[in-house]
């Protein structure tokens, strides 16, 4: 009997050994650096084509995104996060060139952090910034597309799993959205027009977390 209440007592204790050792995973006063890898997918309209057809496109990319987060209180942070973008491109069939295409993207971001007991932080948030996109076709017209515009991105899940006090493996879903309503398209051969963009999207990424 004796032996069955030390095995009781031990499990107990065992089990709220994370809970000691990593009490609150997201608390007011906390830094939390996080770094990784997100892939994204879009659809790309021109807003300005007034015709009845879909002539929506479709976009992919990988983002490599640096964030810095501040808990403000047990329960909200702010931060700000910066991505260097580029976007898959394929051979063109009839030139045999590979066009790029990349973004440089800022987002100021607020979060709710609505699970955040022992080794895991749940949150979501609402992201607010701009992206500054450029395109170049690389082939002998040397087409190219330039403009700067406001980038929104919903966040639907975010989490981070905690493997020590400090250092965390975060796994995040979002919704992008992207306007670039002042885009010019340029060539070597004259040609110089105003065209707009917007690419409507969903990403999912992984990476790690520090906090201190």
């Amino acid at each position: 009997m004796n032996q069955i209440k030390s095995l009781l007592l031990l499990t107990i204790a065992v089990l709220s050994l994370p809970g000691t050792i990593f009490s609150q995973s997201f608390e007011k006063g906390n830094k939390v650096i996080d770094v990784g890898i997100k892939v994204s997918i879009y659809k790309v309209n021109n807003p300005d084509d007034k015709d009845d057809n879909d002539d929506s496109d479709g976009a992919a990319s990988y983002t490599i995104p640096i964030g810095f987060e501040y808990a403000l209180s047990d329960r909200i942070g702010a931060g700000i996060e910066i991505g260097i973008c580029n976007y898959f491109t394929g051979k063109d069939t009839i030139t045999g060139t590979i066009a790029s295409a990349n973004s440089f993207d800022v987002l100021f971001k607020g979060n709710f952090h609505w699970v955040r007991g022992g080794r895991v932080d749940l949150y979501s948030g609402l992201g607010l910034g701009f992206s500054s996109f450029k395109y170049e076709s690389n082939d002998s017209k040397n087409s190219h597309f330039n403009s700067t515009g406001p980038y929104v991105r919903l966040s639907l899940m975010n989490a981070r799993f905690y493997v020590s006090k400090a250092i965390a493996i975060n796994v995040h879903i979002g919704i992008p959205y992207m306007n670039f309503e002042n885009g010019r398209i340029e060539d070597d051969i004259g040609n110089d027009y105003g065209y707009s963009l917007t690419f409507t999207g969903f990403d999912i990424g992984t990476g790690l977390a520090v906090k201190f």
